[in-house]
């Protein structure tokens, strides 16, 4: 077997060909690793009861009674009935929330609503909800001015 190895070896460009099999098995590795943790995945809020769901598991007892999905699924505005409005954004393969206490952060142009939060590390967003950003934007405002 030793003596086949090295014959093997000996042959002209039998180095290039390991390091090329060596490189490919260490492809395919990682490539396995990155769908078994669901790496790279775009995901998306499929619809309203998800967008609930999300909140629930941000916030304990957070019930919403207006939501508004961005078009492209990547976020959404909830308010419950206390006039408490919840940001979920989309964060690599998961979401987080934040609940927003002012309205210092929110940018209307057109259709998208630009928020941010005081929370440097959950940074800002731009959701484009139509016809529903102005409603939205107006509505913030009651959240006062500063945090």
């Amino acid at each position: 077997m030793i003596a086949l190895l090295d014959t093997l070896l000996a042959l002209p460009g039998a180095g290039i060909a390991l390091q090329a099999l060596g490189s490919l098995i260490a492809v395919m590795l990682v490539f396995a690793l990155v769908r078994t943790l669901d790496l790279g995945s775009d995901v998306r809020i499929a619809d309203e009861a998800e967008a609930r769901a999300l909140a629930e598991n941000a916030r304990c007892g957070f019930d919403p009674v207006e939501i508004a999905l961005d078009r492209a699924r990547i976020g959404a505005l909830l308010r419950n009935a206390t006039g408490e409005v919840m940001l979920i954004r989309r964060h690599g393969a998961h979401f987080a929330a934040r609940v927003l206490t002012s309205h210092a952060g929110a940018r209307l142009d057109r259709g998208f609503l630009t928020l941010s939060t005081e929370d440097p590390h959950f940074g800002s967003i731009t959701l484009d909800l139509g016809e529903k950003a102005q409603v939205w934007a107006a509505s913030l405002r009651r959240l006062g001015a500063t945090a």
